[in-house]
């Protein structure tokens, strides 16, 4: 999806920690800028007229590591997605594909994954990639806040330099988990380091006067790049990146349209990045209305999902009804509700809401964040039929917290981010730590096990959707698309995937002024 739009825009860069100082140039000034943040510009300045750049040029934060095991979320990881690969790649469907192993394959239990390292590659130093170093790497992961919660189930990492192998051993079976080694791999002798070597096809070089990535001539893939060196602008905070892409500094930028709204100047492409961001509706399923399924299910076929993901959230995100970005090939599509309002009010009547007496339920949502207000607000409003009345109580996010831990709620609207194996155990299986409404049901215990561990994962996905369907442990809204910003006539042919921008590279086309 691309649009071009004016830059009055939702943009949360999902950044921490600061940089360099910016530099001005020509657009406009940072009081102007700052005065829009704060409401108090009397207009909005006609769009500039803005011709090609010289240099196609991002934001990063100088000084702060690039290792992609390390550093932060949003303007570093993206950087570093052209300076590291990954063993494994998503594409824009979330399906794995083998990047820096040529190969996988299971024992019989399931529980031993080897990967066999792709040869002829070599680091930006020349040196050989070696199955050390992709375990090294996955070792380092395991242990960092990034990637320790979708590795918590590797009990043993092994190589074999003389076979190029890696051997991963699983405490429970799951077939899904190559989805999960979209992790850059790194050299094993440079990974203290804040820009270790990577294999990827750009460098990062060190100037006198700025920092650049400039195209790695040894790069193994040889695929014929957009363009030979991108500039590295100094960003202090995600403020002063969005000033720097508003004033023509830098040509690229993506940004969470969920957060607060920035405002900029000129106008922009937009296009779609998937994300694993899932939105849904939780129950307190232990006591109340909704420990009943039939209450649950009712409410889940009645929610306007196409309006949440259309309107609310300006079609920045997809509509799901099950806990599988549309996106992917396991999702059901043929399953999905289609929804009616004479078939809510039906279903809510069979379930038990049109007794006659008054219910006032209770919504919670995090304060912190107007536009899940909005999405919660909405659905409550929609969803206060025969003799349901249901209240939306926003809270900061610490009292948000303690209200689910206390299961001090009728329904919640909530939010996690999905790993791509779509593994929603500890969401919906019962003991798991996202399940804070008490769900238990051994059917679908049993049934999120068999899928885990399915040779046919589509088969056996589809029997968990048509289950939840029923039971409804949550009731899925949508997932949540970032997006990638760049300036009208720059760059085209962009295919983000949720781990990199610049999937597909090599088939960027950028314009620069000759």
């Amino acid at each position: 999806m691309r649009r071009i739009l004016p830059l009055l825009l939702a943009a949360a860069l999902l950044l921490c920690g600061c940089g360099a100082n910016y530099e001005e140039r020509p657009g406009i000034s940072w009081e102007e800028y700052q005065q829009s943040q704060s409401g108090e510009a009397e207009e909005e300045p006609a769009p500039e007229e803005k011709n090609l750049p010289s240099a196609f040029s991002m934001a990063y934060y100088k000084g702060q590591t690039l290792d992609p095991i390390t550093c932060g979320e949003g303007i570093q990881q993206d950087v570093a997605a052209l300076l590291y690969e990954p063993l494994v790649q998503l594409d824009e469907n979330f399906e794995p594909t083998p990047l820096l192993c040529e190969s996988w394959s299971w024992d019989e239990s399931g529980l031993v994954l080897t990967l066999v390292i792709r040869q002829g590659v070599t680091f930006s130093d020349g040196s050989e990639l070696t199955a050390a170093d992709a375990a090294d790497t996955l070792r380092r992961a395991a242990e960092s806040p990034r990637y320790s919660y979708r590795l918590r189930r590797v009990t043993a990492i092994a190589s074999n330099n003389s076979a190029g192998t890696v051997t991963i051993t699983l405490s429970a079976p799951n077939r899904g988990f190559p989805a999960l080694l979209d992790i850059p791999v790194v050299k094993r002798s440079t990974s203290g380091q804040s820009v270790p070597l990577g294999t990827g096809p750009y460098v990062f070089v060190t100037g006198s006067d700025s920092d650049s990535l400039v195209a790695n001539t040894g790069w193994w893939q040889q695929k014929v790049l957009p363009v030979e060196t991108i500039t590295l602008v100094h960003a202090k905070d995600k403020d002063t990146a969005m000033y720097l892409f508003s004033s023509h500094r830098i040509e690229l930028l993506r940004a969470d349209p969920t957060s607060d709204l920035v405002s900029a100047s000129g106008k922009a492409v937009s296009t779609a990045v998937p994300t694993g961001i899932f939105q849904f509706i939780g129950f307190n399923a232990a006591s109340g209305v909704f420990a009943s399924a039939g209450a649950r299910a009712a409410f889940s076929r009645g929610i306007q999902r196409d309006m949440v993901a259309d309107a609310l959230l300006s079609g920045n995100a997809l509509p799901a009804a099950f806990p599988i970005s549309p996106l992917s090939a396991l999702y059901p599509e043929d399953l999905a509700p289609v929804y009616s309002y004479e078939n809510t009010i039906s279903d809510l009547a069979d379930a038990g809401a049109n007794t006659g007496q008054s219910q006032t339920l209770t919504l919670l949502v995090n304060a912190d964040n107007s536009f899940r207000v909005t999405c919660a607000s909405f659905i409550a409003e929609s969803m206060s039929l025969l003799d349901w009345q249901i209240t939306v109580e926003a809270l900061p996010w610490e009292e948000y917290l303690a209200a689910l831990a206390a299961g001090e709620f009728d329904l919640y609207y909530g939010e996690v981010r999905l790993t791509a194996d779509w593994d929603i155990t500890d969401l919906v299986g019962t003991g798991g730590s996202l399940n804070y409404g008490g769900y238990t049901n051994t059917v679908t215990d049993s049934l999120l096990q068999s899928y885990a561990a399915a040779t046919d994962r589509s088969y056996a996905a589809r029997q968990l959707c048509a289950h939840l369907l029923g039971t409804a442990p949550i009731a899925p809204v949508c997932f949540q698309q970032d997006i990638l910003l760049t300036h009208e006539g720059v760059a085209s042919g962009m295919t983000p995937t949720a781990t990199s921008v610049f999937f597909g590279l090599e088939n960027w086309s950028i314009r620069l002024e000759p």
